[in-house]
């Protein structure tokens, strides 16, 4: 977990497999037109086409939670230290507009 979101790519600690399922949530959140039929045959390298499928609508599921908690101006439930804090305490944590860990905006 702490290579998380952001180092995933370069990190040990994920398979080659982990890591393409990462990046394909990366495309599909900030670069769907990068989603070509070549990135499809890497996927079927190392799942089927039923998991590909699963995969890309949990992807998409959990993208479309983020969009919608942004309108909400939902703030994370845990704080960087892993507690559970407050919509409160959260705004004051991370600023006055909610964040995602990879754009820095919800949204």
């Amino acid at each position: 977990m702490d290579d998380g979101i952001e180092r995933y790519a370069d990190s040990p600690n994920f398979s080659t497999a982990e890591k393409l399922a990462l990046r394909y949530a990366e495309l599909m959140a900030t670069g769907p037109d990068a989603i070509d039929a070549a990135f499809y045959d890497s996927l079927r390298q190392h799942y089927s086409e039923a998991e590909i499928v699963e995969l890309g609508a949990f992807i998409g599921f959990n993208i479309g939670y983020h969009t919608f908690f942004g309108t909400l101006q939902f703030f994370p439930m845990f704080a960087p230290d892993g507690r559970l804090v407050s919509q409160e305490e959260s705004a004051r944590l991370y600023g006055s507009e909610p964040v995602s860990l990879g754009s820095g905006k919800a949204g």
